[in-house]
């Protein structure tokens, strides 16, 4: 059985380790193909990663950790994923008003993830418009995936009720 401690320490040093990859490679100006491979990859890997996830989720002797485990990576794989293709579509600057960094990458990113939308940055050409709107609607339906799955995994961790 897996400490909890531990299972808490690896979703931690995925999410630092998958931040510090963002930060450190090259993905504007010259190598703006790069942070598109790299979106491009980590947004088509999510589906299969979350139906590899969700079945060790049902097997998972800590199911709730297990399904934290997945939310997490998921979350980060869909900021650092949009964030990289939102600098890519960028790149000739007209895309989007106010995104020019980085950090404004994830910022938008984060805030179009949370519904907030302060529209300080935002989409202003078409191609920016058809990913946001993608990202959108993968949003939604990873919530939604990743409701079912706490829920499944609550569920799943209960003794099962004594009749009487």
């Amino acid at each position: 059985m897996r400490s909890p401690f531990l299972g808490l320490v690896r979703v931690a040093a995925l999410a630092v380790t998958l931040s510090v990859v963002y930060a450190v490679i090259p993905l504007q100006s010259d190598r703006w193909w790069l942070g598109l491979l790299l979106g491009v990859g980590a947004l088509v890997a999510i589906t299969p990663f979350t139906v590899r996830r969700a079945a060790a989720i049902a097997t998972s002797d800590r199911p709730i950790l297990a399904a934290a485990e997945a939310i997490v990576f998921v979350v980060s794989m869909l900021i650092f994923g949009f964030s990289s293709v939102y600098l890519a579509i960028n790149r000739g600057e007209g895309q989007f008003v106010g995104l020019s960094t980085k950090v404004d990458a994830v910022y938008f990113t984060s805030t179009t993830l949370a519904t907030v939308g302060f529209g300080d940055i935002h989409a202003s050409g078409q191609a920016a418009r058809v990913a946001v709107t993608l990202q959108m609607v993968l949003d939604l339906s990873m919530l939604a995936l990743a409701v079912r799955l706490l829920i499944r995994a609550a569920r799943d961790s209960r003794p099962p009720a004594t009749p009487g």
